[in-house]
């Protein structure tokens, strides 16, 4: 029930393409609406006689929306940059794992969320926090163990957490976020 990336034997090939004129990039004005064609781009693994619907073969967004999207990842880029350099400097302690290079995967998540959803993950959780609502700020302060961070700077990089915005966390121990994801599927229920 996974569903694949098909891997290109051209590495020019884009797998996401305008469905409409070509013309969309510069121009788009920011309320229009904009499908992509991303038939071909994945195949279903064990989803052919399964009661869930398979994945739509387009998707549409709006300049604005994409905009929005640009910018979050850029500044998740610039934001774990930093934490990488202040760590290097010995200035965050502990540890410090970084998200850079997985931006796309936190705003994409977060695109097809709501925001009752609620969100758990492992230990790479500063941009995700970033990501469900929380500010650049308030990431730093918690890797620099200052009282402003989302833990009052006592989790470090592995343990943020912010109820308000559903969000339940990174977890230091691997596999640890299953029974607490499980709790939450529960509870949600």
């Amino acid at each position: 029930m996974f569903a694949l990336r098909t891997v290109s034997t051209a590495l020019s090939r884009r797998t996401v393409v305008p469905a409409a004129s070509s013309s969309i990039g510069r121009f788009m004005s920011g309320g229009d609406s904009h499908t992509f064609d991303i038939s071909g781009s994945y195949t279903t693994h064990m989803l052919e006689d399964s009661p869930v619907p398979l994945p739509s073969e387009s998707t549409s967004a709006t300049r604005d929306e994409l905009m929005s999207y640009f910018r979050l990842m850029y500044t998740m880029r610039r934001m774990e940059i930093t934490c990488d350099n202040e760590y290097k400097a010995r200035a965050i302690r502990g540890f410090c794992h970084l998200y850079d290079g997985q931006e796309a995967i936190a705003t994409g998540i977060e695109a097809a969320f709501d925001h009752d959803d609620s969100w758990i993950t492992s230990y790479r959780c500063h941009c995700v926090a970033l990501t469900r609502g929380g500010t650049v700020s308030k990431v730093l302060a918690e890797l620099f163990g200052m009282r402003d961070g989302y833990t009052k700077g006592r989790g470090g990089s592995m343990h943020f957490y912010n109820k308000e915005h559903n969000f339940y966390g990174g977890q230091g121990i691997v596999g640890a976020q299953v029974p607490v994801g499980t709790g939450l599927a529960f509870a949600n229920k």
